[in-house]
């Protein structure tokens, strides 16, 4: 089963004694008991710490020694796994204090997030974007990204958090040189729909994912950036790929001991269709151990190397390098989920049917019951494999969670409407994302010709085929063409 640690204690509790630097009171005695207790936290002796924290909250009546006296108890709290009493009392020290260090101000949002509160903890990202911008970098990229994705669907929330986070020049350790422009690429549209252009333009200058900027030129809402666009991306899209990659080698040589600087390098070369080099880039990180010692954020090395194994013909390859990976213990690493179910839709998109059935049915039993969308992807990918053996009516028995609530999971409904042979559905699923706001670019991007046009060896080419087929049918045509446009071949990558 994969599961999030709910405590790492590094994050928790950093330099606790850093609480007593918040606001120096007077009283040495005072002082020197809580730097008492904070050497007793840092020890782990979280119960020794709490009854000296305890004592000396209960002798003061001042909100900034009550203050200082929460935060430490915070940390301690922390340490025993008492988060809903440690949340309490780290808003408690905040609310006493005319400045609240980073420190404090992280440790809310850690708890705020442990305790699940989301909403909460996006607040705590909004106040240390706008008190101490750098700060934002010492926050778990993964866990800032689970706030964004929650505040997607309020349209407001989540474009003051993009708004936030992106003007702020958020920059984590954890992120590959292209992977922040998706925020920026987020807070153009919200931008565009509330009429500030000038201020979109300004982002769209800080873009250097080409893929980004390919979805940005073919979506009708941003047709007044197209002609700036084309020039940027250059004949083939090679001037927007040379920048791109320049900047992730950079970063590369600067750090080449970083398997996100490597990663980051990796995409860039991948983009600008220099396979081989990509993934020869990838081959490190191959022993079980070091497996085991990847990062949620590093883990995605291995999933793109697999990818272009794939991609290259190496099937056997591919799969072996994902199920060492996922052999491997989650410890911590929630994104495993991602690529478990990479896995099993590997062997669909190689035509390994027999193999995609076995590794779905194991996959199921690893995977959190309550976790639908990575569950509706499996049902997908059994419904495919069962599709091409030829066992229809199970093929649709496995599709039947997709075809309950087709909106459930868009991308695996599709491929398995394809699969299955229900152009109609398949075309309604179209036309409905073609239509949604949030949806349409990634739609107008699937369903570019450099992306579905027919090459040998190609992974999942019937989906590609099916892409095709959909593409071509007028009520689609129609909806696409509404929507967006082909990228003109003049500046459209060679995939």
């Amino acid at each position: 089963m994969i599961f999030l640690n709910p405590l790492p204690r590094l994050w928790l509790a950093p330099l606790a004694a850093l609480v007593l630097a918040a606001a120096p009171i007077e009283a040495p005695r005072f002082e020197t008991r809580l730097a008492a207790a904070a050497s007793l936290v840092d020890a782990n002796k979280s119960d020794e710490a709490l009854a000296v924290l305890d004592a000396v909250r209960a002798e003061t009546e001042l909100p900034l020694e009550r203050g200082q006296v929460d935060g430490l108890r915070s940390f301690a709290l922390a340490r025993a796994g008492r988060i809903p009493e440690a949340r309490t009392a780290i808003e408690g020290a905040i609310a006493s204090s005319p400045a609240p260090t980073l420190l404090l101000l992280r440790q809310l949002f850690l708890l705020r997030m442990f305790d699940g509160d989301q909403k909460g903890a996006g607040d705590a990202v909004l106040l240390i974007a706008a008190t101490d911008p750098n700060g934002l970098n010492s926050l778990p990229m993964e866990m800032v990204n689970g706030v964004v994705r929650a505040a997607q669907d309020d349209g407001a929330r989540g474009f003051e958090l993009d708004y936030a986070l992106v003007t702020a020049g958020w920059s984590p350790p954890d992120a590959t040189v292209g992977s922040l422009d998706w925020a920026r690429l987020r807070l153009i549209t919200g931008l565009v729909e509330r009429d500030r252009s000038d201020e979109a333009r300004a982002v769209l200058a800080g873009i250097l994912n080409p893929v980004v900027l390919v979805r940005l030129g073919i979506d009708r809402r941003f047709a007044a950036f197209w002609p700036e666009i084309e020039r940027r991306l250059g004949p083939g899209a090679d001037t927007a790929d040379a920048i791109y990659i320049a900047a992730a080698k950079a970063r590369f040589d600067k750090q080449p001991d970083s398997l996100i600087a490597r990663l980051g390098y990796a995409e860039a070369l991948n983009v600008a269709s220099r396979e081989l080099e990509a993934t020869k880039l990838l081959d490190v990180a191959r022993s079980s151990d070091e497996l085991a010692r990847l990062t949620d954020s590093e883990i995605w090395l291995v999933n793109l190397h697999a990818q272009l194994l794939g991609d290259a013909g190496e099937g056997d390859a591919a799969l072996a390098r994902l199920a060492a990976l996922n052999a491997t213990p989650p410890n911590g690493r929630p994104d495993m989920i991602a690529t478990i179910v990479s896995e099993v839709l590997l062997a669909q998109h190689l035509g390994r049917s027999e193999t995609t059935l076995t590794l779905a049915d194991a996959a199921r039993a690893k995977l959190p019951e309550k976790g639908e969308t990575a569950q509706l992807y499996l049902a997908g990918a059994r419904a495919c494999a069962l599709a091409d053996l030829g066992r229809t009516d199970a093929a649709l028995a496995a599709a039947a969670p997709l075809i309950a609530a087709p909106a459930a999971n868009d991308d695996a409904y599709l491929a398995a409407m394809i699969c299955l042979g229900r152009s109609d559905a398949a075309a309604v699923a179209v036309i409905r994302r073609l239509a949604d706001p949030a949806a349409r670019t990634g739609m107008l991007f699937d369903l570019q010709p450099f992306l579905i046009n027919d090459r040998a060896g190609v992974m999942d080419a019937r989906g590609r085929a099916g892409l095709r087929a959909l593409k071509a049918r007028p009520d689609v045509r129609a909806a696409y063409l509404k929507a967006g446009r082909d990228l003109p071949g003049a500046v459209a990558p060679p995939r």
